[in-house]
């Protein structure tokens, strides 16, 4: 059982403002959904990531990020626009994706573990109740010389934080892909 509104409905509208939704010519539309699911082309992603392990990441030091969950379909060279989470409040920067890994969790210790830049604690924290997880490889970071805060991003973009990641709306994207930065060494 399924249910239809026209397009221009209310509801559609909010729907449509809410998430990175494209409609098709039938007036259908696919909200995005977490897991092993296909990565269309063409899309980046916005990571929540703490100041502490974006500034890592930002320095070069830290070169793969640790998700619960990802799409493990994201194909190779996907941006990553860092948005540092409170205090900064801010998208900081951005980077390539090389490659997303799904491995079990005593392997990306093994791997990672230098890498990640955490500790055995929080990692055992982050990763808890699961069996299996994601590792995602940067590569070509790029700090942003003028961060842009929430408020801007609010204000410009109808933006709001995602909890671990959220693919990036295209008015945002291409606002992005002009942005003066700063390759990191």
């Amino acid at each position: 059982m399924g249910a239809s509104f026209p397009a221009e409905a209310p509801l559609a509208l909010h729907i449509c403002d809410a998430f990175d939704i494209e409609c098709g010519n039938d007036d259908q539309f696919v909200l995005p959904i977490l897991g092993d699911d296909a990565f269309r082309p063409q899309r980046d992603v916005v990571l929540s990531i703490r100041p502490h392990y974006s500034e890592r990441i930002l320095d070069g030091h830290k070169t793969v990020e640790l998700r619960r969950r990802f799409p493990v379909s994201a194909p190779q060279g996907t941006i990553a626009y860092i948005y540092s989470t409170s205090p900064v409040r801010a998208i900081v920067g951005m980077a390539q994706i090389d490659d997303v890994l799904k491995l079990p969790i005593d392997k990306i210790w093994a791997d990672f573990e230098t890498k990640a830049f955490i500790e055995r604690a929080d990692f055992d924290k982050y990763f808890d109740g699961l069996g299996m997880g994601f590792a995602l490889l940067f590569k070509n970071v790029r700090s942003f010389e003028n961060p842009i805060p929430l408020e801007e991003l609010r204000e410009r973009f109808n933006f709001e934080p995602p909890q671990s990641f959220l693919y990036a709306k295209q008015n945002l994207r291409k606002a992005l892909e002009n942005e003066y930065s700063v390759v990191s060494d």
